[in-house]
C-alpha cells in the first residue's frame, strides 16, 4: 500500500506539472500523451512477446508516438494510412515469419490504444482552451471511480462481479465506482468554478460523463485483464511500483477518453 501511495503521489505531481506547462503551450501536452501512448503500445506488445519482433514493434510504437502529435492538423489521417499500408506490407512480405494472429493482435491493439489516446489529445488541446480542466476530467473520473470501487469492494463487497477474469472485483465495488465517478465529475466542475471565476460549466454533460465513464471504465479494465490472462502475466510492466505498468494504470482510460471527446463535441461543457 505504501509503495502504491508513493507512486500515485509522484504521478499526481507529474500531472500537475503537465497541466501548468500545458496551459503555457499545448505542445507539452501533445508530447506527453505521445510518449505515454508509445509506452503503452510497447507494453502491450511485450505482454505477447512481440516487442522482440522489430518488424512488428517498430511501426506500432512509431504510430503510437506520431499520431497524438499530428492530431488536430490537416495531416492527422496520414499516420493512420501510412501505418496500415506499412503494417500490411510487412505482413505480406514476411508472411513466413509473421503469424497472422500476432499481426492482428499488434495492429488492432495499437490502433485501439493510439486512437483512444489521440482523442485525449484532441480534447485537452481543443481551441476552447482550459486544458487543465479536460485533463483532470478525462483522467480524474475513471481514477476516482477505480478508487471508489476499490474501497466499496473492500468494505462492502460480497458478490463477485467477474470471478473468472478478476476475482477481487465485486458488484458492490462496481456500484461504489459508479457513485464515486458521478460525484467526482460534479466535484471537478465545482473546483474549476472556484479556480476560473469567469467560466460557465454545464453540469448536465458532466453528469453524463460521470455516470457512463465508470461503466466503460470497468469494461476496459476487465478487457485488459482478459488480455493479461491470455498472455500469462500479472501486470503489463513495472514502471509504476505497486501499480504495474503504464497500461495497468491507463486501461480504464482507454474507453473513457473517447467518451469525453464525444461529449465535449456534442455539448458546451465549459465556456
Amino acid at each position: 500500500m505504501k509503495t502504491r501511495l508513493i507512486s500515485a503521489g509522484i504521478g499526481i505531481v507529474l500531472c500537475i506539472v503537465l497541466m501548468i506547462l500545458g496551459e503555457i503551450n499545448s505542445i507539452v501536452i501533445r508530447v506527453a500523451i505521445a510518449l505515454v501512448t508509445a509506452l503503452i503500445c510497447g507494453e502491450l506488445l511485450t505482454a505477447k512477446g512481440l516487442h522482440k519482433n522489430l518488424k512488428i514493434s517498430i511501426p506500432c510504437v512509431a504510430f503510437g508516438l506520431l499520431m497524438p502529435l499530428f492530431s488536430g492538423s490537416l495531416l492527422k489521417y496520414i499516420p493512420i494510412y501510412l501505418f496500415a499500408v506499412i503494417f500490411f506490407t510487412i505482413m505480406v512480405a514476411f508472411h513466413d515469419s509473421v503469424k497472422v494472429e500476432d499481426a492482428m493482435f499488434a495492429f488492432g491493439g495499437t490502433m485501439l490504444l493510439t486512437l483512444s489516446m489521440t482523442s485525449f489529445t484532441l480534447t485537452a488541446c481543443n481551441p476552447i482552451g482550459y486544458s487543465s480542466f479536460w485533463i483532470v476530467l478525462t483522467l480524474g473520473v475513471p481514477w476516482l471511480s477505480d478508487s471508489g470501487a476499490y474501497f466499496a469492494g473492500v468494505f462492502l463487497g460480497k458478490h463477485k462481479l467477474c470471478p473468472e477474469i478478476s476475482p477481487k472485483k465485486t458488484v458492490e465495488g462496481a456500484f461504489g465506482g459508479l457513485i464515486s465517478g458521478t460525484l467526482g465529475s460534479l466535484l471537478i466542475g465545482l473546483v474549476f468554478l472556484l479556480i476560473y471565476k469567469d467560466v460557465t460549466i454545464n453540469f448536465i454533460p458532466l453528469l453524463i460523463i460521470g455516470f457512463i465513464n465508470p461503466i466503460v471504465s470497468i469494461i476496459g479494465d476487465l478487457s485488459f485483464s482478459v488480455i493479461k490472462r491470455s498472455c500469462g502475466i500479472k501486470d503489463f510492466g513495472s514502471i509504476m511500483p505497486g501499480h504495474g505498468g503504464m497500461l495497468d494504470r491507463f486501461d480504464s482510460i482507454i474507453l473513457c477518453a473517447p467518451l469525453v471527446f464525444i461529449i465535449s463535441n456534442l455539448f458546451t461543457v465549459i465556456s
